[in-house]
């Protein structure tokens, strides 16, 4: 038992030094050594839970994916709750880099996403997540329409695939937005697609 929970206090270790690395310079000089630095670990105790970078990277989206869901999942839609405007906006402001916390979060996505487009597996990987996302955002969508709280006419399949878009799009503008700047735009752009999305 020992072993299990070292190795599991050693992954966190390593996800908090990545987000910490990502929120202050981004991913292109990781590497196991750089991570092990800046967890405040021996190289060789990173090397026994990830090989390459590649992997790194891996459990840095998983880690990451994983914190977002989490955050996501607080936001409640339903009677004596929240309208499904209020939590499509919330849910998709949350994503903006108002913190290191959700800058690094932006930055590790696109350092995966960029990867993708020229490595099977990784692209793999998000087309994984991509079908939960549409799965979720579908089912989420057929509620809204059974509530009458969709715009005329607006097909949740199609829905579900735009807003994948959308959030993809936001990610990896906030991803290359400067320390400090603005959010005025992608905050616009978050009301102009709840407004298409839903009726009213």
């Amino acid at each position: 038992m020992p072993k299990v929970v070292n190795s599991q206090n050693r992954r966190r270790s390593v996800g908090e030094a990545i987000h910490r690395i990502a929120a202050r310079e981004g991913l292109e000089g990781v590497s196991v050594r750089v991570v092990a630095a800046e967890a405040g670990l021996s190289v060789g105790a990173v090397q026994r839970e990830f090989r390459t970078k590649d992997e790194l990277l891996r459990f840095a989206l998983d880690f990451s994916i994983a914190e977002v869901a989490d955050r996501f999942s607080r936001v409640r839609v339903g009677p004596e709750s929240l309208t499904f405007a209020e939590g499509m906006r919330a849910v998709l402001v949350d994503l903006l880099p108002t913190d290191d916390r959700r800058r690094a979060q932006a930055r590790i996505w696109a350092a995966f996403y960029a990867r993708a487009a020229v490595d099977r597996v990784f692209a793999e990987t998000l087309a994984d997540l991509d079908a939960q996302a549409r799965e979720n955002l579908a089912a989420a969508l057929g509620y809204a329409r059974e509530q009458g709280e969709l715009a005329s006419g607006q097909e949740p399949e199609a829905l579900a695939e735009l807003l994948l878009v959308m959030i993809d799009g936001l990610w990896l503008t906030c991803a290359r937005l400067p320390d400090g700047d603005s959010l005025d735009g992608p905050r616009a752009a978050i009301d102009a697609a709840v407004a298409l999305v839903t009726a009213g």
